[in-house]
C-alpha cells in the first residue's frame, strides 16, 4: 500500500456554522452533455426535473443564454433563469414520517441522482462505510455537514441499514476532528450498529482505496461520502432534489473562513459581494483546493454540485528552478508513476490528480499541470 503523508498546512480554522444564501436574483442552468435531455422551459418551478441529475433551484423565467464557467474549467452554454421569489414548487409528496421502516424498492424510488441509485441498486453489503473526511487542505465540508446534521445523517444511516440485514455502520473520522467527533458521540449512544473510526490526518485517507485499506477492511461494503448521506436524506425523508450545495470558502488570504450553503446555479462573484468585504486584489483563487483544483478567475464561475470550495491564498513568489533529479515526487506518487515522464518527455502517465507531486518538488516545478493536460 502506498504510504500516505502528513500535510504542512497553515492554522486556518473554519467557522462551524453555516451561513445561507438562498435568494440569487438569477441562476445559470448548465447544458447537459447530451443537450436533447434538457428542457428548454420558458417558466421553472422549484424542483421541476430539467435534465437528468439537474432540478430547478428557484421558480423563475428564462431570460437570455450566457457562456459560463464550471468548477473543471470548462466553459459552457448556461439557460439564465430570473427568480421571483415565489418559490413556487412542483406538485411534490409529502415529507415521510418515517424512513426506517421502507423497503430498499421504495428508497431506490425515492433516490433522484442515477450515481446514487445504481450504487445502492448493485450493493450487498455487510458494512456501511461512511467518510466524514474532507483531504483537500481548508475545505471542511464533509465535517461542518456532519456537526450541523448529526441527526438526520445518523438516521439515514439507521434506514440503510433496515434494507441490508444484518449490517453494521463505521463513520470514518480523523483524529484531529474533536467539534465533529463529539457532535456524533453525542447521539451514538443509542445506536448499537454505528461506530466511529479514528483515523490519521494523512492526505487522501478519506478517499475510499486508501480508506478501506487503512482499516484493513476485507467484507463487502457500501461507500458513502457524508454530503452524499445529506443528499438521501433530502430525497428519501423529504421526497425533494438537491438544489442547494455546500462551499468552503478560506485561505490565509481570507480575513473569516466559512461554509455557505448557496443555491446551485449562483454566480460564485454574488457570493463574495455578500459575504467578504475585505480587498482580495492580493490573493489568487483556487476552486476545489490547492491540490487537486485549479487556480482560476471567478468571474464567471457559477456553482454546481462538484464545487466544493474557493480558497483565497496570499500571492507568493515561488520561482522555479531546474529538476534536480532527486526522485522525489516518484517516491510520493499513489500510483507509483512517473511524473518526469509527462514534465520532460511530455509523455502520458497514470494519474489520480492528487497533486502530491507538486507539492514535494523542492524545485517548486508545477508537475500538476503537465501531469493534467496529459490526462484531461
Amino acid at each position: 500500500m502506498t504510504k500516505l503523508i502528513h500535510l504542512d498546512k497553515e492554522p486556518i480554522v473554519v467557522d462551524g456554522k453555516v451561513v445561507e444564501y438562498l435568494t440569487p436574483d438569477v441562476v445559470y442552468v448548465p447544458f447537459p452533455r447530451k443537450k436533447e435531455d434538457l428542457k428548454k422551459e420558458k417558466e421553472i418551478k422549484k424542483g421541476s426535473f430539467l435534465y437528468p441529475n439537474f432540478y430547478a433551484p428557484i421558480s423563475g423565467k428564462l431570460k437570455k443564454i450566457e457562456d459560463c464557467l464550471l468548477p473543471s474549467g470548462k466553459w459552457v452554454h448556461c439557460l439564465v433563469y430570473e427568480n421571483d421569489f415565489q418559490e413556487k414548487q412542483v406538485g411534490g409528496k409529502a415529507t415521510r414520517k418515517k424512513i426506517s421502516t421502507l423497503s430498499k424498492e421504495e428508497m431506490l424510488e425515492s433516490i433522484l441522482d442515477t450515481r446514487l441509485k445504481e450504487k445502492l441498486e448493485r450493493s450487498n453489503p455487510s458494512l456501511l462505510l461512511i467518510s466524514g473526511i474532507e483531504d483537500e487542505p481548508y475545505i471542511e465540508n464533509e465535517s461542518i455537514i456532519g456537526q450541523n446534521h448529526t441527526k438526520m445523517l445518523v438516521d439515514m444511516i439507521e434506514a440503510l441499514l433496515s434494507i441490508y440485514p444484518n449490517t453494521k455502520a463505521y463513520i470514518a473520522l480523523k483524529n484531529t476532528d474533536s467539534k465533529t467527533i463529539m457532535a456524533y458521540q453525542n447521539i451514538l449512544g443509542m445506536y448499537k450498529n454505528i461506530e466511529i473510526k479514528f483515523v490519521e490526518d494523512l492526505y487522501l485517507i478519506g478517499q475510499e482505496y486508501f480508506l478501506t485499506k487503512y482499516l484493513h477492511m476485507k467484507e463487502p461494503y457500501l461507500f458513502l461520502k457524508v454530503s452524499e448521506l445529506y443528499e438521501l436524506y433530502l430525497n428519501i425523508k423529504g421526497r425533494k432534489p438537491l438544489t442547494e450545495t455546500f462551499i468552503t470558502f478560506s485561505g490565509n488570504g481570507c480575513q473569516k473562513p466559512i461554509v455557505i450553503k448557496a443555491k446551485i446555479g449562483t454566480k460564485v462573484t454574488d457570493l463574495f459581494f455578500k459575504f467578504f468585504k475585505e480587498d482580495l486584489s492580493n490573493c489568487v483563487f483556487f476552486v476545489n483546493g490547492m491540490m487537486q483544483g485549479k487556480q482560476m478567475d471567478l468571474n464567471y464561475l457559477i456553482v454546481t454540485k462538484d464545487l466544493k470550495g474557493i480558497l483565497m491564498m496570499k500571492k507568493q513568489m515561488r520561482k522555479k528552478r531546474e529538476c534536480i533529479k532527486c526522485g522525489k515526487c516518484i517516491l510520493l506518487c499513489p500510483k507509483h508513476a512517473n511524473p518526469l515522464m509527462a514534465y520532460q518527455l511530455n509523455r502520458k502517465i497514470t494519474c489520480m490528480n492528487c497533486g502530491l507531486c507538486t507539492y514535494i518538488c523542492p524545485s517548486n516545478i508545477p508537475l500538476y499541470q503537465y501531469v493534467k493536460e496529459d490526462n484531461e
